[in-house]
């Protein structure tokens, strides 16, 4: 690796590097999304890519990131792909120029750690073209937020109507809202009993559930989950120009 991720100022960066190894759980979560996007495509909060690579053979891929050293890092691992175009930006600063830009806006784990994800989502809709849609992926239910969340910097883990009403705010329409992995959750619960003290994720605990992944996906392709680690969602933005 050409880049220092000793240069990265993100605090999360040490579960980053762990979760790149579960290249079955990262593909099941970009496949889950694929089918929704349309181009020009931007990803907020791209971390170090981990997900970014399953969108990479779409046209008019945008990675962004707040984050200068995972900027420099994100240009440095996706400098082959012609496709793929890495920016800088702050989601609570947004820029004149992207106005209805994007067709999509991804975010894999990213609106826990914004104090104000109000003031994101509404960014987010003036990024958007017209009817363009939101895609998120975000921690599930507020009695799992444990140490670990905290060390993240995540602010919050949300339920279903919360988030929905927070989308409908911000000029959202919420075509699809559900769980995503189960035994995730449960995992993350029992990990906090057993291992409270401890402020990142362990590589034998990821390879071990990366290798239940493709019989997970299975069984929640037949049956959505009535709960789950992660919420995911598909919203479009209004069209507020009829």
């Amino acid at each position: 690796m050409i880049y220092k991720k000793s240069m990265i100022k993100y605090k999360g960066v040490k579960t980053l590097e762990v979760l790149e190894g579960a290249n079955n759980y990262n593909k099941w979560i970009a496949d889950e999304m694929l089918r929704y996007m349309n181009g020009p495509i931007l990803e907020i909060g791209a971390g170090t890519g981990n997900i970014s690579v399953h969108f990479s053979g779409k046209k008019d891929l945008y990675l962004s990131e707040s984050d200068s050293g995972l900027v420099k890092y994100l240009k440095n691992k996706f400098k082959n792909e012609k496709r793929v175009k890495v920016l800088k930006l702050d989601i609570l600063k947004v820029n004149q120029s992207f106005k209805e830009q994007f067709a999509s806006v991804i975010g894999v784990n990213v609106l826990e750690h914004i104090k104000d994800d109000n003031k994101a989502i509404n960014n987010i809709n003036f990024l958007l073209k017209n009817r363009g849609r939101l895609l998120l992926l975000i921690p599930a239910k507020k009695m799992a937020y444990t140490n670990l969340d905290r060390q993240l910097g995540h602010f919050r883990r949300y339920e279903k109507k919360e988030l929905k009403e927070k989308l409908e705010k911000n000029g959202f329409f919420v075509e699809k809202l559900f769980y995503f992995n189960t035994v995730g959750l449960v995992s993350w619960i029992i990990r906090d009993k057993f291992y409270r003290n401890s402020v990142s994720l362990s590589q034998w605990q990821i390879f071990i559930f990366d290798i239940l992944v493709p019989l997970l996906r299975k069984v929640e392709s037949f049956v959505k989950p009535p709960i789950g680690i992660s919420i995911i969602v598909v919203a479009r933005k209004l069209n507020y120009n009829k």
